[in-house]
C-alpha cells in the first residue's frame, strides 16, 4: 500500500489537509451486511439485481472490499 501511495501522491493530498474527512463514497459490489466496524457509517442501500430492500451480500466479496473504505486511516 506505501507503494501505491508514493503512486498516488497522497502525501500532497494530506499536506492540504485533505485526510478523508467528511467524504461519502460509493460501492457498487456483492452486497454490504452490518458490521461493527462500520459503525453507523453505511447511510444507504441499493439492490439493482433483486430489489431488495433490507442489506444482504451474496458472497462476502462486498463487505470484505468496503471494510477497508470505513476503517480511519492510521497515523504514519
Amino acid at each position: 500500500m506505501n507503494r501505491v501511495k508514493k503512486l498516488i501522491h497522497t502525501d500532497y493530498a494530506y499536506r492540504m489537509g485533505l485526510g478523508g474527512q467528511n467524504v461519502t463514497v460509493a460501492v457498487m459490489d456483492t452486497g454490504i451486511v452490518p458490521h461493527p466496524d462500520f459503525g453507523d457509517r453505511i447511510v444507504g442501500f441499493a439492490d439493482f439485481c433483486h430489489g431488495r430492500k433490507e442489506m444482504y451480500d451474496d458472497n462476502g466479496h462486498g463487505t470484505h472490499v468496503d471494510d477497508g473504505k470505513h476503517k480511519k486511516r492510521e497515523s504514519g
